[in-house]
């Protein structure tokens, strides 16, 4: 097993944590789209288990 430098772990965690930050910053837009989508839409029905919401004609 070799033993990574101080340096290397450094930058070896950096890219773990950009693209980790990355895919968070991407589903929280698409959670955000999903839900400005929903309120915008002129006619549609949101069913939770325990709740359904119709709105439109």
């Amino acid at each position: 097993m070799t033993q990574l430098s101080h340096q290397q772990l450094s930058r070896m965690y950096g890219k773990v944590v950009t693209t980790s930050a990355l895919l968070g910053y991407l589903a929280i837009a698409a959670g955000a789209a999903a839900i400005i989508k929903i309120l915008t839409s002129s006619k549609g029905r949101v069913s939770i288990p325990g709740i359904n919401i119709t709105w439109g004609n």
